[in-house]
Formats: structure tokens, sequence, C-alpha cells
């Protein structure tokens, strides 16, 4: 019989589709199936299963799915020594789990340095101790570590899957604390580790279901209400986005192919479209006029130490934090994630083909204001 699965990073966008998925897999039942541990931030157990009700509400309508009853929240802090666990938590973690997702981080693009790091790199050395206690238990068959296709940080030109450090500078805190994490991941070498590394995680791409509108969405909703007349990027930069399934997708993939080790690209890649296709594209679907390129300002948006101020660029309000990832003049590749995939039977979905589901989704729900559930988007287009 399987072990556990230990979840971090549920309540966040990505982290609720995989908790979907891993619910849905086995046919949803609540007896098949691996236990599914999601690790919550709160100050008591209560806290923490209500945040986790919270999460399960915004996938299904009405009840949860039986297979739901396979879920346990554990009340942890990626902050915090062991992760803030309680004794009987840590015990039955320990001798229950045999593989691990950490998907939790901070996201946000402006903190300060160190409190990025406090998060994305001790966070990681946590999840990697505890790791290293469940393999000593001769428990653990795999670790997945989601990552960012932009540790390549301002770098221009290919930067493949092996690639860590080209001799980049990064836009801000986030991409440098995920770099530092596969820094730190290169030592550890003792353990079944895969990193995932994703680029601009968008909607579904058949439903355009999310519950993040952030940068690819504030351009689309900025044209939509006509707030751009010009963009601050070069027509020919690279904006690769992938939709949250293919993520997902990948993510499982890895966690099944206990064999694979080393870091997967999950990007657009060859497919992904320029900042120029992009906005004639959206402006096909929407009939809106196409906006104006811009020379970028390079200083706008960039990775600033604590107490620095953004600087004014006459973006409309939280764009200048976005601003920096349509004038990107890197590409990624992504030739082991292929083949990975398409031994799991996964095909990587053409950008051209979903944004109507992106948009369509973001207009349906007036751009988040009116969110609908997960299954209620994928049954609208079943």
């Amino acid at each position: 019989m399987s072990g556990a699965i230990l979840l971090t990073g549920a309540t966040g966008f990505l982290g609720m589709d995989i908790l979907a998925r891993l619910i849905e897999r086995d046919g949803g039942q609540p007896r098949e199936g691996a236990q599914i541990a999601v690790l919550v931030r709160a100050p008591d157990d209560a806290s923490a299963q209500e945040r986790l009700r919270v999460v399960l509400a915004r996938l299904y309508d009405g009840p949860a799915p039986a297979a739901a009853a396979r879920i346990r929240a554990v009340r942890g802090d990626l902050l915090q020594p062991g992760l803030g666990l309680s004794r009987p938590d840590h015990e039955w973690l320990v001798g229950s789990v045999d593989r691990i997702v950490h998907c939790a981080a901070s996201i946000s693009f402006d903190l300060p340095l160190e409190q990025a790091r406090a998060i994305n790199v001790g966070g990681v050395e946590r999840v990697m101790e505890l790791a290293r206690e469940i393999a000593a238990r001769g428990l653990l068959r795999r670790v997945v570590h989601v990552s960012t296709a932009y540790v390549s940080g301002r770098h221009a030109g290919e930067f493949g899957e092996r690639d860590l450090d080209v001799g980049q500078q990064f836009r801000n805190t986030y991409e440098r604390s995920k770099h530092e994490a596969e820094r730190l991941l290169l030592g550890a070498v003792d353990l079944p580790l895969a990193v995932a590394r994703p680029s601009i995680v968008v909607g579904h791409s058949v439903s355009g279901w999310t519950s993040a509108f952030n940068v690819l969405y504030w351009p689309l909703r900025a044209f939509e209400r006509g707030l751009l007349d010009e963009v601050p990027a070069r027509a020919d930069s690279i904006v690769d986005f992938v939709p949250v399934d293919y993520v997902t997708d990948g993510i499982l993939a890895l966690l099944d192919a206990e064999t694979v080790r080393g870091t997967y690209s999950l990007v657009a890649g060859e497919r992904a479209l320029s900042a120029g296709e992009l906005v004639a594209l959206h402006s096909s679907l929407t009939g809106r006029a196409p906006v104006r390129f811009v020379a970028p300002q390079h200083g706008a948006g960039g990775e600033r130490s604590k107490g620095e101020e953004q600087g004014s660029s006459g973006l409309p309000a939280g764009a200048e934090t976005f601003a920096p990832y349509f004038d990107v003049r890197c590409r990624f590749t992504d030739v082991r994630a292929l083949a990975m995939l398409a031994r799991a039977g996964v095909e990587k979905p053409d950008p051209k083909g979903y944004l109507a589901a992106l948009i369509g989704y973001a207009q349906s729900t007036a751009w988040g204001k009116r969110p609908i559930t997960r299954q209620a988007s994928l049954a609208v287009v079943e």
C-alpha cells in the first residue's frame, strides 16, 4: 500500500489544482489512493482545518468529493524550526509519508530580500530536513520541488534545464530567492529529487479557471478597459506562460516517475508568444485596438532592498511589478520535460489555442470579483 503524500502550498493557485488532481486520481473514491497530508499555516488545528475547508470550497460546489476524506490538514510553518510541527504530527509524517510535493513559496515580487529568503530558501531547507528524516526510516520514494523558470533572471538567450548560474541579474527578490533555493538543492544528491520549473502559470487551458489574476492578467485587463495605449516592452519580447493543468500534469508525472532526477522546465518554450503576437491575438479575440510598444525602462520593477521605493513609469497601479516580464529576452528549452511528459501521455498546449478560454473566464468572473469554482468552470465546457 502506498504511503501518504505531503503537499505544501495547497492554499495557493497551483497548489489548489494539484490538490484537486490528487483527490480525483484513482477514481476519486474515499478508500482508494494515498492519504494526502496538507501543510497549512494556522495558529491551531481547528484553524488549519478551516483553511482547508475554504480551499475545498473554492474548488468544489457543495460538499467536497468523498475522496476529500483522504486529506489531513497538518498545522505547520515554513519559517519555524522543524516546520513548526507538533510532536504527534511530526511523528505521523515521518512514519507515514513516502512522497513530497513542495509547492509552498512566497510569490510576492516586492518582498525585502531577507524575507523572501526566509520563506523560499529557509522553507526549502526545512522541508528537505523532513525528507531526510523520512528517508532515514526507509520510506521516502520521491520529492518534487516546484521552482520557477525565471531563476534565469534577466539572462538573454537560451536557458536550458541544466542551466542555473549563467551570470544573470534578477528582476526581483522572488527570482533571486528561488535561484538560491535551487543552488541549495544542488547538494541534495542523497534525495530522490526532481525540480519542476514552470514559467508564468495561468488559468486552465480548457475552462480558463484561475484563482490568481496577476502577471499576464494585468495587461489583458488593462487592454480591455482601455487603460493602456502603450506597453513598456519590445514587440519581439518573449512572453512564456503555461496553463495550470499542464503544470500540474508535469508535477504529477514527476511524482510518479520515481527514477528520474534533475530539473524539468514546464514552459511554452518554442511555442511562447512574442509580446506583439500576444497583443495581436488579444485584439483579434476582443475587438480592442492593439496597443503600441515603447522602449521599456529597465530601472522600474527591478530587485529592491528593504525600504527602497518603486519608481513611477506612468503604468496603472500594480503594473510596474509585472512590467519586467514583458521585456524578456530569454527563451526556455524543455527537451527533458517533453520527453518525460511524452512517456506520461501529456502534450504541451499551444497558447494560441487557449488564450480565449483565459479571457472568457476572466470576463465571466469580472476578473475574479465573482469567482467560479474549479468544478463549475470545468462543467461548463464539458
